[in-house]
């Protein structure tokens, strides 16, 4: 490539990044959807680093803030999806910053309530296991869920009485 279609590459890079916060993963697999030769992936790279368009915390910590407000994922979740974007465990535990832990778990706490009311089953226990599965498929710890259902009494014996 030349220098002109080099930077034009770099000026539709900028754009795209500057659209929403991308991850390096991001950014290789749109150049490999512009048949862009892998010998340039390095190069691009460290340039948007350097100009700041492109930062791996920055991302982990806009992803982990949109999927647990909007999505309202789990850590669990959320962490499975940013090691899938091969962003670096220590940026992901700096990422969960982004969470109040008391936000965690009114979140947790939501989720179990809302579910109660749309589960139609007249056994308390298959209810209590269906919210257990619904809230832990989200990606939240199934040890804060227990806990978070012991919080708010709608945890059952194993009879299924309340």
């Amino acid at each position: 490539m030349n220098d002109s279609s080099s930077s034009a590459l770099y000026q539709k890079l900028t754009h795209y990044c500057s659209y929403q916060e991308r991850c390096t993963r991001d950014v290789v697999h749109r150049l490999r959807d512009w048949k862009v030769p892998k010998s340039m992936d390095s190069k691009l790279i460290r340039q948007l680093k350097g100009k700041g368009y492109l930062d791996e915390l920055r991302f982990a910590r806009v992803f982990t803030r949109g999927k647990f407000q909007a999505n309202q994922w789990g850590k669990v979740r959320i962490r499975y999806e940013l090691l899938s974007r091969q962003i670096p465990e220590n940026l992901i535990t700096e990422a969960f910053q982004e969470i109040a832990e008391d936000e965690y778990q009114e979140q947790i706490r939501k989720l179990i309530l809302k579910k109660n009311t749309e589960i139609k089953t007249e056994k308390n226990f298959k209810k209590r296991e269906k919210i257990i599965t619904f809230v832990v498929g989200k990606g939240y710890e199934i040890d804060l869920v227990l806990q978070v259902l012991e919080e708010i009494k709608l945890a059952y014996d194993s009879e299924g009485r309340h």
